[in-house]
């Protein structure tokens, strides 16, 4: 008898020995199960019994002896991304992979999930659990570009996808870590913008001002140089504004 028939099965279930051919061996075949589970290798006892109720009482009382059967695993843990690409834009939009176990675990596999720039683009969940049972189910996960200020134009950043190992079944600790690169288009445009197209000013010196501001953030220092066409009417100061 197999003590895991799940692993390996046994052939022929007895064995009868005769008077006349107590000394010819005969074979049993042990045969390894094929499953679909990622446990590497197994040991199943084989058990190897004097059926006393069928047997000369002379051999009733010996001890049962034991095979061991050591199966090897032909599954190899591992985890699909139905895609390594992602496109967002800085409006908030979103894109989405998703994420499934190629083989059926003996117990939890926790995926973990991180950006490696979060001022570019998100992503959720933070990680997920895959079962036993729900092993072949493919989860999605969702990456959000992130709004900001910066004429950067088009980013590209990252997500990792992991397996936990300090919370996952251990066939799966040596899964290698996968990359999603994520482009993140931008939205936002070189600008700048006067407070007032016109002003009165007075030949006694009274003053007119407006302000510039400027509609994006730079990678660098936006310099403006600000003149009068006709200086015997009207001066301007500065003469420059710095913006970083």
């Amino acid at each position: 008898s197999s003590a895991d028939e799940g692993e390996a099965t046994v052939s022929p279930a007895t064995l009868t020995f005769t008077n006349g051919d107590w000394n010819t061996a005969q074979t049993v075949t042990v045969t390894g199960v094929d499953d679909s589970l990622a446990d590497g290798s197994q040991t199943t006892n084989i058990t190897v019994s004097v059926n006393d109720g069928s047997s000369d009482n002379n051999f009733d009382a010996l001890n049962d002896q034991t095979y061991v059967a050591t199966t090897t695993d032909n599954d190899t843990a591992a985890v699909t991304l139905s895609k390594t690409t992602a496109t967002v834009s800085e409006g908030l939009t979103t894109d989405s992979f998703t994420v499934v176990l190629d083989v059926q675990p003996v117990g939890n596999v926790v995926i973990g999930l991180s950006a490696n720039d979060g001022t570019e683009a998100t992503v959720s969940p933070a990680s997920l659990t895959f079962t036993n049972g729900d092993w072949n189910t493919a989860q999605t996960v969702t990456v959000t570009g992130v709004d900001d200020n910066v004429i950067d134009v088009d980013t590209q950043s990252s997500i990792t996808v992991s397996v936990d190992a300090d919370n996952s079944e251990d066939n799966y600790d040596g899964v290698a870590n996968q990359t999603v690169t994520v482009t993140t288009t931008d939205n936002d445009s070189a600008a700048f913008t006067l407070s007032a197209n016109a002003g009165t000013v007075t030949e006694a010196g009274g003053p007119a001002t407006f302000t510039v501001v400027l509609g994006a953030q730079p990678d660098s220092n936006v310099v403006f140089a600000l003149s009068s066409a006709d200086e015997g009417e009207a001066t301007v100061s500065p003469a420059t504004l710095t913006f970083t």
